[in-house]
């Protein structure tokens, strides 16, 4: 039992040794690796998070100023709609006014028109009318005459238009 004892005692020692070596060799450097791996990773997944809670404050100041140039672009669209009623609306109202005045000119004409054609009309039918009281009475008419047949012409002429 003695060769036991010294065997298992030799076999402790070779064993408390080699993992005394074995763990000062192997496992300190592993484990220092797997706590700088952990720390690596730690930070890594604190930088992520960083990263995300960036990005989403990036997205939100995007989305602020989109909303921001599509109100500005609604804007300038409202602005031209408007500016483009009011030239309207003044093109029309030159156009209405140009029209009334060329109405109003055509009007002035048509009875400047129509006075010297009854004026030519009323000269030509006392000269007719003079003529044929000089056939009818196959004589020369006096200007006192012509006075008067003038004023029954007209008379006639003027009471026809109405």
């Amino acid at each position: 039992m003695t060769d036991i004892t010294w065997s298992l005692l030799i076999h402790m020692a070779s064993f408390l040794v080699f993992f005394l070596v074995f763990r000062r060799v192997f496992f300190r450097p592993l484990l220092r690796l797997l706590e700088e791996r952990e720390d690596t990773i730690s930070t890594l997944l604190v930088e992520a998070e960083d990263r995300r809670e960036m990005a989403v404050e990036i997205e939100e100041r995007c989305d602020a100023r989109l909303k921001e140039a599509q109100d500005h672009a609604s804007q300038i669209l409202k602005q031209g709609e408007r500016q483009a009623q009011k030239k309207y609306d003044e093109i029309l109202s030159r156009a209405r006014q140009q029209s009334d005045e060329l109405l109003a000119e055509a009007r002035v004409k048509i009875e400047a028109e129509k006075a010297r054609a009854l004026a030519e009309f009323e000269g030509e039918a006392v000269d007719m009318a003079s003529i044929v009281a000089a056939k009818v009475l196959q004589r020369e008419i006096d200007h006192r005459e012509r006075e008067q047949l003038q004023a029954v012409v007209l008379e006639a002429v003027r009471h026809k238009d109405d």
